[in-house]
C-alpha cells in the first residue's frame, strides 16, 4: 500500500516537473520574460541613507533584459574607477538617478554618463580642461533617494554640476509612501511647506534580512528562470493593481503620470517631488555648483509606431503623453533651474529613424538601448556646453558639440 503511494507520488512529481520544463521552453522559444524582476540582489546592500546601493568591486554575470557582466567600481558605482580627491584642471559632473543613470543593461563605456563624459572633450567652454562624469546612478531610486545620494556621498566627490536625471514615468511615484508601498526607502514630508525627513526605514524589520542567502539565491533563480519571472510579474501587476491611483499599462508604470494629478495623492506626490528638486537646486547652489535636471522616457512615450500611444491617449483623454516632462520643464523654468526635456526628441529621432530606443532582443519595453544612451548623452553634453557653468571659461562661442543630423534645438531649454 506505501510502495503503491509513493509510485502514485513519484509519478506526480516527475508529471509536475516535466510540466514545468516544458512551460519554461515555450517561453525561452516565445521570448517571453521580464529579467529585470529578478537578480539584483546579487549586486545590490542595505544603505542606512539610501535604502540601498550598489555592492563595489562586483563582476557578476546578469541577465537584466540585456545578456552582460556587470562590473562595478570600488566605491559601488557601475563607473570606472574616480579618486574623491578632484585632480587639478578637472571638470566633474555627477550623475544622479535611478535604473536608467545607472544602466546595468549595457557595458559601463555605453552608457550616457560615458558618452556625456567623452562627448564633453568637444566643448569649446572645457578646452584644456579633463571631463570626469560620474555615476551616483541606483535602480529603484526617486528623487528623495537621489537627494539623500548628493548629501552623504557624491559631495565627497567635488562635483561642478549635477546633473539630475528624472525618469518620468515613476519618480514621482517613488516620493510618496502610498503610491510606491516601499518601506525600505527613505521619503520626505510636505510639513507647513518645508521637507521632513521619514528615515524610518532603517528600523523596518527585514530591511537588512531581505539580503540574506536564500533571498539572493531567490532572486539568482528568477533572474535566470522565465517561468518564475512570469510568475514575479504577475504577482507583481496584482500588486500595482491593489495600489490605489495606480493604473498600468507598462510594467511597473503607471497611467497616472501622463496627466495632471487630480487625487490628493498623486497631487502631495507630484508637491514633494517638486520641493525635492527646488531644495536640490538650493543645495547645489549653496556649494558653488550648478545643477541641470534632465528628463528621460518611457518607451510608451517614444515608440516609433504610434498604435499603443495613441490608445493610450484616447483612454485618458490626454493629447500627448508628456505631461510629467512638461510638468518638470514648467518648475525648472519657474525656479530658473536649466532643464533638457529629452522624450520629444527621442519620439522625433524614433519616428525618423525607424529606432527603438528602449528594450532588448525585440521587446519593445524596457530601460534605454545602446542607441537611447548615445544619443542620451550626445543631447546632455550639447546642454551642458551652453550652459553657464561653474568651472567653465566664459566665451562668446556656444555649443562646440553638435546634435545628431537632422535636430533641432528641441526639448532644449535655457
Amino acid at each position: 500500500m506505501l510502495r503503491k503511494f509513493a509510485s502514485k507520488l513519484l509519478l506526480v512529481a516527475v508529471s509536475v516537473a516535466l510540466t514545468l520544463v516544458l512551460a519554461e521552453i515555450v517561453l525561452r522559444i516565445a521570448h517571453v520574460g521580464y529579467p529585470s524582476l529578478g537578480g539584483k540582489l546579487l549586486f545590490m546592500r542595505p544603505d542606512p541613507y539610501t535604502g540601498l546601493m550598489l555592492k563595489p568591486g562586483v563582476s557578476v554575470r546578469a541577465y537584466i533584459e540585456n545578456d552582460v557582466t556587470v562590473h562595478t567600481n570600488s566605491a559601488g558605482q557601475h563607473d570606472r574607477e574616480h579618486t574623491k580627491q578632484k585632480p587639478p584642471n578637472t571638470f566633474r559632473v555627477a550623475v544622479l538617478g535611478d535604473s536608467f543613470a545607472e544602466a546595468l543593461q549595457v557595458p559601463v563605456e555605453k552608457t550616457f554618463s560615458s558618452v556625456l563624459e567623452r562627448e564633453l572633450a568637444g566643448c569649446h567652454e572645457l578646452k584644456g580642461k579633463n571631463v570626469e562624469v560620474i555615476n551616483f546612478g541606483v535602480s529603484g531610486y526617486g528623487t528623495a533617494q537621489e537627494l539623500q545620494m548628493l548629501r552623504h556621498y557624491a559631495w565627497d566627490y567635488s562635483p561642478d554640476l549635477v546633473l539630475l536625471a528624472f525618469f518620468t514615468g515613476n519618480d514621482a511615484q517613488n516620493n510618496s509612501r502610498a503610491l510606491q508601498q516601499d518601506d525600505y526607502r527613505p521619503y520626505f514630508l510636505l510639513q507647513n511647506g518645508k521637507l521632513v525627513l521619514d528615515d524610518s526605514f532603517v528600523n523596518a524589520p527585514g530591511f537588512r534580512s531581505r539580503f540574506s542567502t536564500f533571498n539572493v539565491f531567490v532572486s539568482w533563480s528568477v533572474a535566470h528562470s522565465h517561468l518564475l519571472q512570469v510568475v514575479a510579474a504577475a504577482k507583481n501587476y496584482i500588486s500595482q493593481r491593489n495600489v490605489e491611483g495606480v493604473k498600468t499599462t507598462e510594467m511597473g508604470l503607471s497611467d497616472d503620470i501622463y496627466h495632471e494629478p487630480t487625487d490628493p495623492v498623486w497631487k502631495d506626490a507630484w508637491n514633494v517631488t517638486d520641493a525635492l528638486i527646488v531644495e536640490m537646486r538650493d543645495e547645489v547652489k549653496a556649494k558653488g555648483a550648478q545643477l541641470l535636471v534632465v528628463t528621460l522616457s518611457s518607451s510608451i512615450q517614444v515608440d516609433p509606431d504610434p498604435t499603443a500611444r495613441e490608445q493610450l491617449m484616447k483612454r485618458l483623454g490626454v493629447p500627448n503623453l508628456f505631461y510629467p516632462d512638461e510638468h518638470i520643464a514648467e518648475l525648472s523654468k519657474r525656479e530658473d533651474i536649466p532643464v533638457l526635456t529629452l522624450a520629444p526628441i527621442f519620439l522625433q529621432y524614433a519616428q525618423e529613424h525607424h529606432a527603438q530606443l528602449h528594450g532588448f532582443r525585440g521587446n519593445k519595453q524596457g530601460h534605454w538601448n545602446e542607441s537611447a544612451h548615445q544619443l542620451g548623452g550626445e543631447l546632455m553634453a550639447r546642454k551642458v556646453c551652453e550652459m553657464e557653468t561653474p568651472g567653465m571659461a566664459s566665451s562668446p562661442v556656444r555649443a562646440a558639440i553638435d546634435l545628431p543630423r537632422g535636430f533641432s534645438r528641441l526639448g532644449v531649454n535655457e
